[in-house]
């Protein structure tokens, strides 16, 4: 048992320690032809500076971002993304409690348009369902509303058309929950006598789906140039994911607990109340919350899950998520379009909204953009004029004067034509976190602001990001605070370790970039590259049910780049090779990565525990229930 758990420590090379002051500096002149004109000087001196690494006992491996090979398939020239040619117009508007018609739109056919609307709500305990109210009377020109409706779904006819539809729109309202201000009120002043802390700040997050660092970088130049230049954030250079996929990171960021750790108590069947989410330790305090989400059946807590019994939060757009996604051809374009308005637009507005209603009471709100990135990480760049003009937005109205604002990854691209190559594969483990402060806080508290320069770079995951968050939250307070802080992460305020490793970081061996470099690459066709590769098959069929998917077959072995080791590992261990592995399977084409170690002298192998499937399985998978079970088969009803 303890040779196989050394072995199982090589499928990804532990942090080790290193003197070394290496830099690399991105050539602004030679990345000036790269670009093509996509991006501004300015922008590429902020991302080809000098990158100097400061974490003595973690090295990521340096991949230039502007690889001309990499730029050529990172979408750069894609255009913003544009809704404006849904086929129905939206003639109706929301004015503070009224909904009105817009002649402008509705035209000289005005006098035959008659609307009404009807309210979508959460049934109890059922995050799945929406319940829908009965139509409101009709009207012309316009209806008064109550201030409790938040989610309408208003719809025009024209009744010389058989009262043919001509305008349908969803709207997310921000109502004040009158009935639970004064339990706010409470909560907040009793935070404050209490417990004194020196600074409240409001808490905005915008998530991106499965985007590293890099294609950030590259797809959302202007953001960038945006929030480093004109904002001074903090842009964590050294971030690592903690899982390959949204639900660990999510529970590294929202909650006290590694994936491992929940699975020893919990299982998809239970609902996901019991995870203790960080949004009920704002709310206890005092603060209202908010969680939106684009994609309702695949966000962070729904993918093959019970789901929750309650909200996760006190404002939680799920039910109108719902409700949209049940009208045809309202969500088109692969879902990146919300009838004429973009998805990005469409939740960065309500998020404006919500922060516009509550512009003197404390919020924490968080959106997560999941369909524009998921499956496409060029996408970046078709959404990064809407990030810009949201920031903006956010200075415009105050807002960044008394708040943090969060701008971050869950983790890296899964799949595509650059997860394929090695640039690709040490991307996928390093998503991307920037931090914005207000100046006056910085000048404040000049040891926070050393403290997060430093931190940029040093390893980090979303485990510090929820310390830091709970910093926020009692910021300099009176010991000790009413908050479970767990045993994971340390919060950014504070100097991370220079000789902090990946265990240290709870970030796990498949997932570190720590002395992560691919020494040489074997020759496919060779014995060593076959047994590993037929190491790989024989794990990926072990996740496979026979009953229902068929058996896979080796097709090709695509790839196969052994490691350099640690010296410590090599002097315990001896000459193992420890290796990624791409291969092709028959039927279907699925391409699976992974790592296995090999052990020449006995010709034992070991495969590490993240295997991914780097291509699309939809319409391929759907006779297995969960998408663990999908990413390994290939059902046996399809044809070959």
């Amino acid at each position: 048992m303890r040779n196989r758990q050394l072995q199982a420590t090589l499928s990804r090379p532990t942090c080790h320690s290193t003197t070394s002051n290496d830099t690399t500096t991105y050539s602004t002149a030679s990345n000036s032809t790269r670009f093509n004109g996509t991006t501004s000087n300015a922008t590429k001196t902020l991302v080809e500076m000098k990158q100097l690494n400061i974490n003595k006992e973690c090295m990521f491996p340096h991949v230039d971002p502007f690889d001309p090979n990499i730029l050529k398939i990172s979408g750069l020239q894609k255009d913003t993304l544009n809704c404006d040619k849904h086929p129905m117009p939206e003639i109706t508007y929301i004015d503070g409690l009224s909904i009105q018609v817009d002649p402008a739109i509705s035209g000289s056919n005005s006098s035959n348009i008659e609307c009404r609307y009807r309210n979508i709500t959460r049934p109890p305990y059922q995050d799945n369902d929406v319940a829908f109210s009965k139509w409101s009377q009709s009207f012309t020109h316009y209806i008064n509303i109550t201030d409790e409706h938040e989610f309408l779904d208003v719809r025009c006819f024209d009744r010389s058309k058989k009262d043919k539809v001509v305008s349908n729109a969803f709207y997310s309202l921000v109502p004040k929950k009158t009935h639970l201000k004064t339990l706010f009120e409470a909560a907040y002043n009793k935070r404050l006598q209490e417990f004194n802390p020196k600074e409240t700040l409001k808490i905005i997050a915008v998530g991106l789906d499965g985007l590293p660092r890099h294609q950030m970088l590259r797809g959302m130049s202007k953001t960038y140039k945006h929030l480093t230049e004109e904002l001074k954030s903090f842009d964590f250079t050294l971030h690592s994911q903690t899982g390959n996929n949204t639900f660990p990171n999510f529970l590294s960021l929202l909650s006290a607990y590694t994936l491992d750790e929940v699975s020893k108590w919990w299982d998809i069947a239970v609902p996901e109340d019991v995870f203790d989410l960080i949004w009920k330790d704002f709310e206890k305090s005092g603060y209202r919350t908010l969680y939106t989400e684009d994609n309702p059946r695949a966000g962070a807590f729904y993918w093959d899950m019970k789901r929750f019994l309650n909200p996760q939060t006190t404002y939680f757009n799920r039910p109108l998520q719902l409700a949209m996604g049940m009208e045809p051809g309202f969500l088109w374009k692969n879902r990146l379009c919300v009838g004429r308005h973009s998805i990005s637009e469409y939740h960065l507005d309500y998020l404006t909204r919500f922060l516009d209603t509550f512009s003197r009471e404390p919020v924490a709100c968080m959106t997560m953009i999941n369909d524009v990135t998921h499956n496409d990480i060029t996408n970046a760049k078709i959404i990064d004029d809407h990030i810009v003009k949201f920031y903006k937005a956010l200075k415009s109205k105050g807002h960044l004067n008394n708040s943090v604002v969060i701008f971050f990854s869950d983790h890296g691209a899964r799949w595509g034509g650059i997860r394929k190559t090695y640039n690709g594969l040490v991307e996928s483990r390093n998503p991307f976190l920037i931090l914005t402060f207000p100046p006056w806080f910085l000048k404040k508290y000049p040891d926070i602001e050393r403290n997060l320069r430093t931190n940029t770079r040093r390893l980090t995951s979303h485990f510090d990001t929820r310390q830091t968050l709970l910093d926020l939250l009692y910021f300099k307070a009176l010991e000790p605070i009413p908050l479970y802080r767990g045993k994971h992460g340390l919060s950014l305020f504070r100097e991370i370790p220079a000789n902090r490793t990946c265990t240290e970081a709870s970030i796990p061996d498949d997932e570190c970039l720590c002395g992560y470099k691919v020494e040489r690459y074997l020759n496919v066709t060779s014995q060593e590259a076959l047994t590993l590769a037929q190491a790989l098959l024989s794990a990926v069929t072990q996740k496979s049910d026979p009953k229902k998917c068929k058996e896979y077959r080796l097709k090709e072995v695509l790839q196969v780049g052994a490691f350099a080791q640690p010296k410590v590992l090599r002097e315990v261990k001896g000459r193992h090779l420890a290796c990624s592995v791409r291969l092709s399977v028959d039927p279907g084409g699925a391409i699976f990565e992974g790592t296995v170690t090999l052990d020449p002298k006995t010709n034992t192998t070991v495969v590490g525990n993240n295997i991914e499937r780097l291509n699309m399985y939809r319409g391929e998978v759907e006779c297995r229930p969960t998408s663990r079970e999908q990413m390994f088969c290939y059902c046996k009803g399809n044809k070959m």
